[in-house]
């Protein structure tokens, strides 16, 4: 009897956080600096606009693990670009994962399986693994930067079709392994990505934001300002997304060490004017495994863990999706989630 007590107390203290969230109750924040300016210190206008999610907008694959989500819109099909690696190789097997794309006539899915993109059996370099993949359109070409291993550095690859084939460039263009690129106007990049210093600030691994700029996007890439971490107090991050709006640079990264908002790995949100100094848009994480994911069926999803956040950006700028990678609460793979935005536009001053 005591032992079935205690294990039923051990639940409860595991499942606490999602049970506050889910009746609305707030999880405690880290103590922050008083002069740290964050945009939004009491409310998170992009969390209020997250939205129900279909049940349509999960994307499985069975006997896959499936991590990376990224997607654009070509006339009137949408393109969902991932990693992918074989489940009997666990979650370690993402150092040996290739490259997929599946479309979709909506953006919330279903989406079906097309082809393999790019897999290291045939690629120049990234022999080992191609993973992290984004999709950009330059130019009347398409873009799919990646990290490649064994390297540890961002590598393109470049198409006249969505469809493709692929060309990659014989080397790699980005000496990081983890960027998000935003073309400029007048065909300039900015990226920011993540920064491994080699002592570190807390005794544990850091993980900084550099920022790099280009003026073309084969580059060369020059760092901007200095090494130093463009993140205000320290914070750290993974997973980085950038578009622009409201006239400013916006990054939704990860929480790397729960320094923002507690929660490891939580989605938080950062701005800026010039691409150097960034403030905090919000201590309140935008999305986090603390919580329950409502479906739009009025089921309440519980997930272990989300990441690689990325965004979709509609033909009016509005942020109409946050993609993420799930890890679920049972041992089946991880999947994709696409999550509805209800026509986000930061108006932070």
């Amino acid at each position: 009897m005591t032992k079935k007590i205690t294990l039923i107390s051990l639940m409860f203290l595991l499942l606490l956080p999602t049970f506050a969230q889910k009746n609305g109750h707030k999880l405690a924040l880290p103590s922050l600096p008083k002069e740290l300016k964050i945009s939004y210190p009491k409310s998170n206008p992009l969390k209020k606009a997250l939205q129900p999610v279909p049940k349509s907008a999960i994307f499985k694959m069975e006997g896959y693990y499936l991590w990376d989500p990224s997607v654009i819109k070509v006339g009137d099909t949408y393109h969902l670009f991932c990693s992918r690696w074989p489940e009997k190789d666990g979650m370690k097997g993402w150092i040996r994962s290739h490259v997929i794309r599946a479309t979709s006539k909506s953006l919330f899915g279903p989406y079906l399986f097309q082809e393999v993109v790019l897999h290291p059996s045939n690629h120049p370099w990234a022999t080992q693994a191609i993973h992290n993949p984004k999709i950009l359109r330059v130019g009347n070409k398409y873009l799919l930067y990646h990290l490649g291993i064994p390297q540890w550095k961002t590598g393109f690859a470049f198409a006249d079709s969505i469809r493709g084939p692929w060309t990659p460039v014989d080397h790699p263009v980005i000496a990081t392994n983890n960027p998000a690129l935003l073309i400029r106007p007048d065909g300039s990049v900015y990226a920011v990505g993540k920064f491994k210093p080699k002592v570190f600030r807390d005794g544990k691994w850091d993980a900084n934001m550099q920022a790099f700029e280009a003026a073309g996007i084969l580059g060369p890439y020059t760092l901007v300002k200095d090494t130093l971490n463009r993140l205000p107090n320290h914070f750290e991050l993974e997973d980085p997304t950038i578009w622009w709006a409201n006239n400013q640079y916006n990054v939704i990264c990860t929480d790397w060490e729960a320094k923002v908002t507690g929660v490891q790995k939580s989605v938080v949100y950062y701005t800026s004017k010039d691409g150097i100094n960034y403030i905090l848009y919000s201590q309140i994480p935008v999305w986090s495994q603390a919580e329950f994911v409502p479906m739009q069926s009025g089921a309440m999803l519980q997930v272990r863990g989300i990441e690689r956040p990325q965004v979709f950006i509609n033909e009016k700028g509005e942020l109409t999706a946050l993609l993420v990678s799930v890890h679920p609460v049972t041992d089946v793979p991880t999947y994709i989630l696409i999550r509805p935005v209800k026509n986000f536009i930061p108006k932070n001053k």
